[in-house]
């Protein structure tokens, strides 16, 4: 089963791979290519200067004037603004520097590489919930191994794919019994999900400190656990700028929505100068301002957005079609598993509001400041398989078998 699902990887990865080579041409636009081709700029310093090289790679002693040589060759090591935290490209730069030493620059070898991390952590995700889905494990290896938008984009020389590998260990480690051992991986791979994505991290960070807590006393008074973790984990997020020197999240967000809004209508320029097309996908969304008030007014239409859409009527591209029949069938599934629920008392809830909380999180964080549908698609993909199988818990296959009775001789 598994090598199936890592061929099965391997193609699509190939498949993103000839799309965006021999269809999508201009690699500087290509998002397959920008970290891979920013990459070959460190990478060759291990040539000629390799202190330079491990300097650059470990982020030691490397922000003096003598590395602007290599940073101004590359197009994505730095971003518009600095939000006070860590830029997340220089960890897939990174990654994509210490695989050329063995890819000798051959991308489809990144493609191998990336897809067999991503099926590490997809199998991590798969065996930390089945333990309570024991009636349903064939529901919960499509749901974690064969979801169109999972299986594609994360099988790229992307983030997305070094995303999953990094959520994937730390939900496993996670639940495991405390040991030297399972704590430095755990140490390990929180630093891996905070260095690809940090606001992901942040999303799931609430939802750990919850299970953790449960784990650890008892699943008595669940609901009212995980509103005392989720109101202090929100009341330190919104002044972390008072007692740090990061930046006020809501400031944060409204800034990149304004960029990303830039992006979409076209305002920016490539490391070339020249013009950036506006986005195909392009749609609206409220303006973002650097308030609580803001922020709760437009999450409604923010977490509805990128759970929805696009619609089938939007979908002007194969990908955008794809990525439409694809949420059609996830509300179809949603629904389904609804109207079949379980008796409440029997439904695990720790991993509902596990999978919800973080789904939901993400999900307002992505449609308040991303106003193309393109990127709205790939940004979710790590949340896709938690919210499937929050309602997987909720189903129930007796009920559906006892309203279908022919079901039962299959």
């Amino acid at each position: 089963m598994i090598t199936t699902v890592f061929i099965l990887k391997i193609g699509c990865g190939l498949l993103l791979w000839a799309i965006y080579t021999f269809y999508y041409t201009d690699r500087a636009t290509a998002d397959i290519y920008k970290y891979f081709d920013d990459s070959k700029v460190m990478y060759d310093a291990l040539k000629t200067k390799p202190s330079h090289y491990f300097k650059m790679l470990f982020g030691i002693g490397n922000n003096t004037p003598e590395f602007n040589t290599y940073y101004n060759q590359m197009n994505y090591w730095s971003r518009k603004y600095n939000g006070g935290g860590y830029n997340d490209s220089h960890t897939i730069v990174r990654l994509n520097a210490i695989m050329r030493i063995f890819s000798l620059g051959y991308y489809n070898v990144h493609t191998v590489f990336i897809c067999f991390l991503s099926l590490i952590g997809l199998t991590a995700i798969y065996k930390t919930f089945v333990k309570y889905l024991t009636d349903k494990t064939t529901e919960l290896l499509v749901i974690v191994f064969f979801l169109p938008s999972v299986i594609f984009w994360g099988s790229g020389v992307l983030k997305e794919g070094f995303i999953l590998f990094s959520l994937g260990m730390l939900i496993f480690v996670i639940q495991q019994k405390l040991s030297i051992k399972m704590v430095v991986i755990l140490i390990i791979a929180i630093m891996l999900l905070a260095l690809s994505k940090f606001y992901l991290w942040l999303a799931i960070l609430p939802s750990l400190l919850f299970l953790f807590w449960i784990k650890n006393t008892s699943i008595k008074r669940v609901w009212l656990k995980f509103f005392i973790v989720i109101s202090v984990f929100a009341v330190i997020g919104l002044n972390v700028d008072r007692f740090t020197n990061l930046q006020n999240p809501l400031v944060t967000l409204s800034q990149k929505q304004l960029d990303f809004n830039k992006l979409a209508s076209g305002e920016l320029v490539d490391t070339n100068n020249k013009p950036i097309p506006p986005a195909n996908s392009a749609i609206h969304i409220n303006e973002l301002k650097p308030t609580i008030a803001s922020f709760i007014k437009n999450s409604p239409q923010a977490f509805l957005t990128v759970l929805l859409r696009p619609y089938l009527w939007e979908a002007n591209s194969p990908f955008l079609l794809l990525a439409a029949l694809e949420n059609a069938l996830i509300v179809l599934f949603i629904s389904f598993c609804l109207i079949f629920m379980r008796p409440l008392n029997s439904i695990r809830w720790e991993y509902v509001l596990l999978c919800l909380s973080f789904v939901i999180i993400q999900f307002v964080i992505i449609g308040e400041i991303t106003p193309i549908m393109g990127a709205i698609v790939r940004y979710k993909v790590p949340t896709m398989p938690f919210l499937l199988i929050a309602f997987l818990y909720m189903l129930d296959k007796d009920k559906i078998r006892n309203y279908f009775p022919l079901l039962n001789s299959v």
